[in-house]
């Protein structure tokens, strides 16, 4: 498997840092995760041809998560791709759907078949994909509650599972204790360092994790302590880096 992380960045764009992607290949497999802005230039600087990608899979609706999608699927139209690709969300699809027009998107111009699904039935096409669902949009909820909203506080982590070992997403959180049995044992965790808080990061050593790459800009909190506490199983995310298990 091989993990080329394509975007580091945090919800406040950077000038050196993509948003949030991640391209993930296996022998047979080739899974976009997360289109954050940036992930369509990025895409043609390591050449990938436009019928690679088998699906792209959105863990949230946060700008920075998915921010680079429409110039995805549109760059794939223009380049002509024929396979049909998969696009799961997280919620709210149908509405997706119809917001394409907007654009001035129009699937039917496609020469390949758009499919727009939910993330909870990626395991179905995807078996060696699971999801977790964490705690990051929390914070919403009585935001949309009280303004009776549609938004369905819908944010995943992902594991891709392997004989090598797997890879686990989390994607942004507020806490790893959310994800804490979904990241056990894993040999790869690729986590949201910018959101919680030093005390979370540092749980991670339990969970028997080989390597934890920390992207989402890292706190300064979280740095710091990594410069006087080294530990070979931390990283930070190199941005345009491939990691390999």
């Amino acid at each position: 498997m091989q993990i080329r992380i394509l975007g580091t960045g945090s919800g406040m764009p950077n000038q050196e840092l993509n948003n949030s992607c991640v391209l993930v290949q296996t022998d047979s497999r080739t899974f976009l995760w997360d289109a954050g802005e940036g992930c369509s230039r990025s895409l043609l600087d390591i050449q990938m041809p436009e019928n690679e990608l088998d699906a792209v899979l959105i863990t949230h609706f946060h700008p920075d998560h998915i921010s680079g999608i429409l110039m995805l699927i549109q760059m794939l139209y223009l380049q002509g791709r024929k396979r049909e690709l998969r696009l799961y969300l997280p919620e709210r699809e149908n509405e997706f759907r119809a917001m394409l027009q907007f654009f001035y998107i129009f699937p039917k111009r496609f020469d390949f078949d758009l499919q727009i699904l939910p993330l909870s039935r990626v395991s179905e096409e995807f078996p060696e994909i699971s999801i977790c669902k964490n705690d990051h949009l929390l914070g919403y909820k009585d935001l949309i509650e009280s303004h009776n909203l549609p938004n369905e506080l819908r944010a995943f982590s992902l594991k891709l599972s392997s004989p090598q070992g797997d890879f686990v997403y989390s994607s942004d959180l507020q806490t790893t204790d959310s994800i804490a049995d979904f990241a056990r044992g894993a040999h790869t965790l690729l986590v949201d360092s910018g959101h919680p808080e030093l005390q979370q990061i540092q749980k991670l050593r339990d969970y028997g994790i080989k390597r934890i790459l920390l992207t989402h800009e890292c706190r300064p909190e979280t740095k710091k302590w990594l410069s006087e506490n080294p530990d070979s199983r931390y990283q930070e995310a190199i941005q345009g880096h491939k990691y390999v298990i």
